[in-house]
């Protein structure tokens, strides 16, 4: 019973149990934007109805609560590390709990009023310009979040295999560049852009990714 009296013990099961609740999280989000949206757009809208009213209230379950047992077991590992973290921990910890925030305040809520509209409604029914809205707000966040969880991944790995000396300033500027991002999922400022495709969402992660590790390559 090693394992569990131990503080390695006990960081290593709150470990495991963020990788599984993490690859559950983030599976779901990939197949929501890579594989449900981009079908959304070429169904019908029986189809489209039909997948809202059986298959997204499911998905939706396992996708909130896992995000909720991956930021958990987060802030748990966090803990028990205690401090003298590398800066990387900090800025994966920081996109993970934005990305928990975004499920949790701005794409369960507007996801839970579409499946419980359509309940009630027949497939050729259109939903109101309110759900409408909420479901541009929804989709943003999630698209956000996928953008975020490029480098979340990155930094996560790095904290351990690529560490980077932790910087105030390097901190800073990261809080600044992923808050404008954030910023733009609550408020919609800029339009959705290069966020309306998978492929633009791709490499504005992939481009955050460069440029957070170049600050933290000159600062730290």
């Amino acid at each position: 019973m090693e394992i569990i009296t131990t503080a390695a013990g006990i960081e290593m099961l709150l470990r495991w149990g963020h990788f599984l609740a993490g690859i559950t999280w983030i599976g779901l989000l990939y197949y929501f934007n890579f594989v449900q949206s981009e079908y959304f757009k070429v169904s019908t809208a029986e189809s489209k109805h039909d997948v809202i009213q059986h298959l997204v209230p499911k998905a939706i379950w396992w996708f909130r609560w896992a995000a909720m047992g991956t930021f958990l077991t987060g802030v748990g590992i966090m803990g028990a590390r205690g401090s003298g973290l590398s800066i990387d921990i900090y800025i994966g910890a920081l996109l993970g709990t934005l990305m928990f925030a975004n499920v949790w305040l701005i794409i369960w809520p507007n996801q839970k009023n579409m499946i419980e509209w359509a309940t009630t409604a027949s497939a050729g029914d259109a939903p109101s310009a309110e759900l409408a809205d909420g479901q541009v707000k929804a989709g943003l966040a999630s698209r956000t979040n996928t953008l975020f969880s490029i480098p979340m991944l990155f930094f996560m790995g790095a904290s351990s295999h690529f560490p980077h000396a932790f910087n105030v300033i390097a901190l800073l500027i990261a809080l600044a560049v992923i808050g404008a991002i954030e910023f733009n999922a609550i408020k919609n400022q800029w339009g959705l852009g290069p966020m309306k495709s998978v492929m633009g969402v791709i490499h504005m992660g992939l481009a955050l990714t460069v440029v957070l590790v170049v600050v933290l390559e000159l600062l730290t």
